[in-house]
């Protein structure tokens, strides 16, 4: 029997903007026209680790946590540039506000790497970010917020969608 949720993470990546990928969080949920074409389901289709589609009403048996996995980046000593959640959405509203502030006090406790995230979720990763510059102290370096090795970026697949995402990415 397939094991959900088991796509992690690689030192190595075919993603040429990447070294590596981690994925504290797997799985996801349609929210535009462009998850039409999501190689993260399909993958995991494929390989047969979820057979619910990705639609709203499975969201809450599709999106995992892993926690065993947030404290991954810690170990990692040579500097890397790293895609989060690849197989997933971070700002995905099934993955509770606490498990966020977990992968971003790993993220700021490694200055050395830099973190690539992505989403399709800009509200709540400016609501979640917002939070955080309030919450936690500067990065370890004494860098202010935002924290320099955190890159934030939404996907857009249309220029309708970009004119949602875009403006809330710049406000993040």
């Amino acid at each position: 029997m397939p094991m959900k949720g088991v796509f992690s993470m690689g030192d190595g990546t075919s993603i040429e903007w990447s070294d590596a990928t981690w994925n504290p969080v797997t799985g996801c949920s349609h929210v535009s026209p462009g998850c039409e074409y999501c190689y993260a389901e399909r993958l995991t289709h494929r390989w047969h680790h979820e057979s619910k589609p990705w639609g709203a009403q499975y969201a809450a048996e599709n999106v995992v946590l892993h926690p065993d996995r947030v404290k991954l980046p810690l170990r990692w000593k040579k500097p890397r540039r790293v895609f989060v959640n690849s197989m997933s959405d971070l700002f995905h509203e099934q993955v509770p506000d606490e498990f966020i502030h977990d992968v971003w006090r790993t993220m700021w406790r490694v200055p050395q790497h830099t973190f690539q995230i992505l989403t399709k979720r800009p509200e709540r990763m400016k609501k979640v970010t917002q939070w955080l510059e309030d919450t936690l102290p500067p990065a370890p370096n004494n860098e202010p917020w935002p924290l320099p090795n955190v890159w934030l970026g939404v996907s857009a697949e249309d220029q309708e969608r970009a004119d949602e995402r875009i403006p809330l990415l710049l406000q993040t």
